[in-house]
């Protein structure tokens, strides 16, 4: 068994509404851009992965391998990994989590993802999610929006059950002033996680501290120093097959949850499902963002009932690919993201700042590449009740 070929497509998927778009545009975050790797065995067997990054570089040095000798090694990058695993699963007539270990639960939790948006737009994608099964969403807090009151309106649309993990990514900045802010989001019934209010490695005594000061559980991307000085009550893990299992049996030696992060389509949610099969703590929802997309380039879509996807059961990854899909977006490598057009134009972020003397203090920036380090390193104060952003455009 050999590895024949592998190909690369550049895709530009757009992402399913306007709604959604307007934000991901501003945004720092991923792209419309997907890069899909197609695997052709020597027998003729095709494989298939994803990531969002370009790993073409590593093609040369696995075409002529016999898979099986590198299928477990992450540096090959985490979309042409997961084309072998899809391709050497189909070889051997075995679903992908018998390659990776043993099956530990037939269906695992997902969570519908979104990045931060005025409480109106994060309702109607509450909704949205709710109508394709989902039981809870992640949400990105930003000091430039008001979480109190995104918090209240989206909790008035979703039902009792339906849970939030609100992600700040660091913008808490300390211990002392996230306590605060977390200890009024307790209050919510709707509230379940907080990920990452500040960067718990920086200060571990601060990060114990915190978690013993507000209810909900604390979240943090895997970080050893964490798990040893037990600060946090779980953790986000992503990467490659054995880097994910390294850091699953560490998480399951100190009896700590996690969730899976993998960002991608259909694809990728697939191999995420397989993963969370076979390790036993990967029991909190699952992030892979793959409803973003207008497609899920599969041809039938991985179905979400109360929150939980089915583990594929056929051979490999155990979903079709959309051929069809892969040539209708694929596009040269150069070929801008429709978010990179948008970040080309002339346009204004405007932050509303309460000041607490019944006005508003006013600031204009260029863009989130400027007033994310801003806010992230305190230059301007942050989760104000009753702060907002709008968009201006230069041609408004």
């Amino acid at each position: 068994m050999r590895i024949k070929t592998v190909e690369m497509y550049t895709l530009n998927i757009p992402f399913y509404c306007d709604r959604v778009s307007k934000h991901m545009h501003r945004a720092l975050t991923h792209s419309e851009r997907v890069c899909v790797y197609r695997t052709e065995l020597d027998s003729g067997i095709i494989g298939y992965g994803e990531n969002l990054s370009d790993e073409s570089n590593n093609i040369e040095r696995v075409v002529g391998q016999n898979p099986l000798a590198i299928l477990q090694d992450d540096s090959i990058g985490t979309g042409i990994q997961m084309s072998l695993f899809d391709a050497v699963g189909k070889s051997m007539e075995v679903p992908v989590y018998q390659l990776l270990g043993t099956k530990v639960r037939d269906r695992c939790p997902i969570s519908w993802w979104d990045i931060d948006m005025p409480p109106e737009d994060w309702m109607e994608e509450a909704k949205e999610s709710i109508q394709r099964g989902y039981t809870s969403i992640k949400l990105k807090a930003r000091p430039w929006r008001d979480i109190f009151d995104q918090v209240h309106k989206v909790g008035s649309v979703v039902p009792e059950n339906y849970k939030f993990d609100i992600d700040f990514n660091g913008f808490l900045r300390t211990a002392d002033g996230a306590m605060p802010v977390l200890q009024e989001l307790d209050r919510h019934p709707n509230v379940a996680y907080y990920e990452s209010p500040f960067y718990l490695g920086t200060n571990l005594k601060g990060a114990g501290r915190l978690q013993e000061a507000v209810t909900n559980p604390i979240v943090e991307h895997f970080n050893e120093d964490c798990l040893h000085a037990r600060v946090c009550s779980g953790f986000v893990v992503g990467g490659g097959a054995s880097g994910i299992r390294r850091v699953g049996t560490l998480c399951a030696s100190f009896d700590k949850p996690f969730w899976l992060q993998m960002v991608g389509t259909g694809i990728t949610t697939a191999y995420a499902m397989h993963l969370g099969a076979i390790l036993t703590h990967a029991q909190l929802p699952a992030i892979t963002c793959h409803e973003l997309w207008e497609h899920y380039l599969l041809k039938e879509r991985l179905e979400v009932s109360e929150g939980m996807i089915s583990v594929p059961g056929l051979p490999g990854l155990g979903v079709e690919v959309d051929e069809s899909a892969l040539e209708y977006y694929r596009v040269e490598p150069g070929t801008p993201t429709l978010t990179e057009l948008y970040k080309r134009q002339q346009y204004l972020c405007r932050v509303h700042i309460p000041n607490g003397e019944g006005r508003e203090n006013i600031h204009d920036f260029s863009g989130e590449s400027v007033y994310y380090p801003a806010f992230s390193e305190g230059e301007y104060p942050g989760f104000v009740r009753g702060v907002w952003m709008e968009v201006i455009d230069a041609d408004a």
